[in-house]
């Protein structure tokens, strides 16, 4: 069952995940440290950000399998 708080991430990833993408582009930072950009460009707190980027190398790294 799919209860509110998926759907909050799930809205959150749509916007974050295009930016991790751009992030990791760009070499600014190894991608370990990309919660602290996310913290500050989002206005979120540590814990929803490093859940992000974990769910976002895991979408990452299915992309790089399917290759």
């Amino acid at each position: 069952m799919i209860n509110e708080n998926d759907i909050i991430f799930d809205n959150l990833a749509e916007e974050v995940f295009p930016y991790l993408d751009e992030l990791r582009e760009s070499g600014v930072t190894n991608m370990y440290g990309a919660h602290r950009y996310i913290m500050e460009d989002f206005s979120m707190d540590k814990a929803m950000a490093i859940k992000l980027v974990q769910a976002w190398m895991e979408t990452f790294k299915e992309k790089d399998d399917a290759e």
